[in-house]
């Protein structure tokens, strides 16, 4: 069906662009990919890529659109289930993990946690900072070091970090 927005082949295409444009952040920062190299590796002319994308910068966008909006948080009962269900989306997508988990190459944690920011436990915002900088630095560690732990684990070691529940038994040595 030629002339529909999102047939088969559109889909395919948008696909390949998206596949390149992340093959390429693997070794490069978005600021230095041009659309010529995102061309070369899909095996597209230029004309096609911006038939889908102003930029890639816009291609990027897109990718981390569908993955938000490819999340489904209908079924999410607590803070932690909707966490967990976000590890094992990440887990499933190991090179978008790779991709969010290094600095400067994505903005998508940054868009993840402002859309679900309104769901969290109400905390002031200087706790927000601290947790969502730890947090973000725990899945940064788990992603470099191959992502070992399932997600379901990383979920409850988050949350034992975020309670401190082995902090009081580290407190009472020190003092002790």
């Amino acid at each position: 069906m030629v002339g529909i927005k999102n047939n088969r082949r559109a889909q395919y295409t948008r696909q390949v662009i998206q596949d390149a444009v992340l093959s390429l952040l693997e070794s490069k920062t978005i600021n230095n990919i041009t659309v010529t190299e995102v061309c070369k590796m899909a095996d597209i002319n230029r004309t096609t890529f911006y038939r889908y994308y102003d930029d890639v910068y816009h291609c990027v966008d897109g990718i981390e659109s569908e993955f938000i909006e490819s999340l489904n948080e209908g079924d999410v009962e607590s803070p932690s289930q909707g966490m967990e269900m976000v590890l094992n989306e990440f887990y499933q997508r190991k090179r978008l993990s790779n991709l969010v988990f290094v600095e400067g190459k994505t903005r998508l944690l940054e868009k993840m946690f402002e859309d679900f920011g309104d769901k969290a436990p109400n905390v002031d915002e200087y706790q927000d900072v601290y947790l969502m900088a730890g947090i973000q630095n725990v899945l940064k560690k788990w992603v470099k070091d191959g992502m070992k732990l399932t997600p379901h684990e990383v979920t409850k070691k988050i949350i034992s970090l975020v309670f401190a529940d082995d902090i009081q038994s580290l407190r009472d040595r020190i003092k002790g």
